[in-house]
């Protein structure tokens, strides 16, 4: 704005705006209804203001706490918008993520009446445990070993080589079991003579090993000489197989037990809720979808080149192939295919 004056007189009209605060310039523009502060593409509205203040740690209410609220603001929208002008927005990995974001939302928004809603009933609860109770709530029989083992690889001279030291050290505890407590397993005569680095500096004991089949045949060693002992302390007689030298000595016995439906129903009845949370999102997701009849392109999918290989996925031979006769462009609908492990 130019002064349509002569010097002296322009001087005293700025004296007494400076004065007044109002100046030799044109006013600011006023801001438009609910908005807080501006600039370059992005707007900080009352709205945002009374989110990140409620959400804010820190003094109650002041000019000052008002005026940090409102400069953190400004500082993301104006980071923000430097962003989009970067070209971010456009960014795969930024509108994954902010899909993400939405999707979370919009699933928050439009189910959580449904999903605080969910009630699993007593009877649905017992018909779980009663379905399950011997294959999920039922505790196998299971045993607590120490074992003394040398790795002879089915080798004689390796077997003659650590006998005696095994032979001996049985001998030991069998003449004094009272200065050799089952729970300490083998205790300290297992640090130099047993090659099970895992067990040696705790008395060779493996803890609980539940009597069940198995492929290993190491675990089915040691638990086919534990069947043979009874009571805790017991000791095994030392065996050679191709498994190495072992002997092996009882520290507890566990039989097999029913977990009392009292102690997992609360288990029971979180799993039975988020399933059916699941289903809901599950088929709210369905009906998105099936209104919004997507379009699938599998020509243009197949033309796509230069894909960053996956970390331990298998190379692809060749591109996939379309039915005979498809045009490019096509939709193709993908069959059902049962579920592979």
């Amino acid at each position: 704005m130019v002064c349509f004056c002569g010097f002296a007189g322009c001087r005293r009209i700025l004296l007494l705006a400076a004065l007044l605060g109002t100046g030799c310039r044109e006013k600011p523009t006023a801001p438009a209804a609910g908005v807080l502060a501006s600039g370059d593409g992005w707007t900080v509205r009352e709205d945002d203001f009374r989110h990140w203040w409620g959400t804010r740690p820190g003094p109650g209410d002041s000019p000052e706490a008002r005026a940090e609220v409102l400069d953190r603001l400004v500082e993301r929208a104006t980071m923000a918008a430097a962003a989009r002008k970067a070209g971010l927005e456009r960014d795969p990995e930024t509108i994954a993520q902010i899909e993400s974001i939405l999707i979370a939302r919009f699933q928050e928004t439009q189910l959580a009446s449904q999903i605080d809603a969910v009630k699993v009933t007593d009877e649905a609860v017992r018909a779980v445990y009663d379905a399950r109770r011997e294959s999920a709530y039922t505790q196998p029989e299971a045993v607590r070993v120490a074992v003394l083992w040398f790795n002879t690889r089915g080798q004689q001279p390796l077997v003659d080589r650590y006998r005696p030291r095994l032979e001996q050290i049985r001998a030991e505890m069998m003449s004094g079991p009272d200065q050799f407590p089952a729970a300490a397993g083998f205790g300290p005569l297992a640090v130099g003579n047993t090659e099970h680095r895992a067990s040696r500096l705790s008395g060779g004991d493996l803890g609980w090993l539940d009597v069940t089949p198995g492929s290993d045949s190491w675990r089915k060693t040691v638990l086919d000489l534990a069947s043979t002992l009874k009571n805790p302390g017991e000791l095994s007689e030392i065996t050679a197989g191709s498994d190495g030298l072992f002997l092996v000595r009882l520290v507890e016995r566990r039989a097999a037990a029913v977990k009392p439906f009292e102690s997992v129903s609360a288990e029971i009845r979180r799993s039975l809720v988020d399933q059916q949370r699941e289903k809901l999102r599950e088929e709210f997701s369905g009906r998105i979808l099936a209104e919004s009849r997507p379009q699938r392109f599998a020509g243009a999918i197949a033309a796509v080149s230069g894909l960053p290989a996956r970390p331990g996925a298998a190379p692809v031979s060749s591109s996939p192939q379309l039915p005979p006769g498809t045009a490019p462009g096509t939709e193709v609908r993908p069959h059902s295919k049962p579920n592979t492990p």
